[in-house]
C-alpha cells in the first residue's frame, strides 16, 4: 500500500516541477533602467514582455532572434508587474522596482495622511466640544425641514 502512494507522490512532485515556467533572471528583483539577462531552459526565437498584464494600459515588447537562443538581454523601461512569456515554454511574472523614490507616490501618501489625521482631529474636536461654551449645538432638530 505504501509503494503506490509513494510513487504517486513522486509523480505529482515531478509534474509540478515540470509545470513551472523555465525562465530564470540574472537578478530576482530587476530595477527599472538596469539591464538583466533572461535565461531559458530551451532555445527560443521569441520572448514576449508584457508590461502591466490584464490591465487597460497593457504594453507589449517582443524580442526576436535568429537563430534560436536561450539568453536574452532586457532592460525594463517601466516599473510594475511584467509578464515574461515564451511560446510553448510558459511564462513568469516579475515585479520591476522603481529606480529611485517615487515623488508622486510620496506626495499621494502625504495628502492621504493629512486627510486621514485631519479628519480624525476634526471628529475628536466635535466629539469633545463643550456645549455650554459654544451655542452651536443648541439647535432643535424637530423644527428643521427633512432633507
Amino acid at each position: 500500500m505504501r509503494k503506490p502512494i509513494l510513487l504517486l507522490s513522486v509523480f505529482c512532485m515531478s509534474m509540478a516541477i515540470a509545470a513551472q515556467a523555465q525562465i530564470q533572471l540574472s537578478t530576482e528583483k530587476p530595477t527599472e533602467g538596469e539591464p538583466i539577462t533572461i535565461t531559458l531552459e530551451k532555445p527560443a526565437e521569441m520572448l514576449v514582455v508584457t508590461y502591466r498584464p490584464n490591465s487597460a494600459v497593457t504594453h507589449w515588447d517582443t524580442f526576436r532572434v535568429q537563430p534560436a537562443t536561450n539568453r536574452f538581454e532586457w532592460t525594463p523601461d517601466r516599473a510594475g508587474i511584467v509578464a515574461l512569456s515564451v511560446p510553448e515554454q510558459g511564462g513568469k511574472n516579475v515585479s520591476v522596482r522603481f529606480q529611485g523614490l517615487s515623488t508622486s507616490g510620496i506626495a499621494v501618501m502625504i495628502v492621504a495622511a493629512s486627510l486621514l489625521f485631519g479628519g480624525a482631529a476634526f471628529a475628536f474636536r466635535l466629539l469633545f466640544k463643550d456645549e455650554e461654551e459654544d451655542g452651536t449645538l443648541d439647535i432643535d432638530l424637530e423644527h428643521m425641514p427633512d432633507t
